[in-house]
């Protein structure tokens, strides 16, 4: 055989002896070590556990719920007492973030806080949108008037007239099912409907019990609640709906609160009488 043709076969032997390892190499290849199970998504209840915080929404304008001192500017009121021992029944802070009443829900279901604590009633419309905690309070909306206003009974006398109340509230949901008012003025807030109603704006400010009764007791000889309560409304705290392992933390909470009588002494506390709701 000539050279060149030997030298030929020997190319092609050694071509052919690599690709055949190259072959069992890539067989030998060891399988690609698969990515680890993605770790399951925390739930609020256990976030707020971790950061020790509970991000509580709430009017800051919301007398005598949840205020600011005249004197020092801190958050005061019956909400405010309430949830800090439900905080330290919890086991975290609560820490405040103040918003205007008229977008809290979306605010909450936004996640710019964990819970609404600000003296929420629980409504069948509100129902639709989130979850309430088991109520603390019975409260109800009453109509409120500049004193020796007459005529306000009923319902039925809201007829024709301009009545206030603040945008968002259940106040405002009462009066969208009533018929024939005259207008319904809404505010960014309870305070300024009072202002307008003490200069003779509105004729009527139809409002919550509690709220009606801080009022009347700031301003003495100012104002009077008139006629029948209009509703009989419990009050609770917002939720979103997918919380549900921290909406169970705070019903056992708010549960012990009532059977043990905290919620009773702070109702007394700031209305001289207990409006609680009562354990079953």
């Amino acid at each position: 055989m000539k050279k060149k043709n030997l030298w030929l076969v020997v190319l092609m032997l050694s071509i052919a002896l690599l690709a055949v390892g190259c072959g069992s190499a890539e067989k030998e290849k060891p399988a690609a070590t698969p990515e680890p199970a993605k770790q399951a998504e925390k739930n609020t209840w256990e976030l707020v556990k971790e950061k020790g915080v509970l991000v509580a929404g709430l009017d800051d304008t919301f007398a005598p719920m949840g205020y600011r001192d005249e004197k020092t500017n801190e958050l005061i009121g019956f909400d405010i007492d309430m949830a800090e021992e439900l905080g330290k029944r919890l086991g975290v802070k609560i820490q405040w973030q103040p918003t205007q009443w008229d977008g809290v829900i979306l605010a909450l279901d936004s996640k710019r806080f964990d819970v609404i604590i600000s003296g929420m009633t629980v409504t069948e419309e509100r129902k639709k949108s989130i979850n309430f905690s088991i109520p603390y309070i019975n409260d109800g909306l009453v109509m409120v008037v500049k004193k020796g206003t007459t005529g306000f009974n009923t319902a039925e006398d809201l007829k024709g007239k301009v009545v206030g109340t603040q945008a968002g509230s259940s106040g405002e949901e009462a009066l969208k099912k009533m018929q024939g008012l005259k207008e319904t003025k809404l505010y960014k807030t309870f305070p300024d409907a009072f202002n307008d109603l003490q200069i003779g704006r509105i004729p009527v400010v139809v409002v919550d019990a509690m709220t009606a009764g801080h009022y009347l007791s700031k301003r003495p000889g100012v104002f009077e609640v008139v006629g029948e309560q209009l509703t009989k409304e419990p009050m609770a705290i917002g939720i979103r709906k997918t919380d549900v392992e921290l909406k169970e933390a705070i019903d056992k909470a708010i549960a012990e609160m009532q059977k043990d009588g905290t919620l009773t002494r702070i109702s007394m506390k700031w209305f001289q009488k207990d409006i609680t709701t009562k354990a079953e």
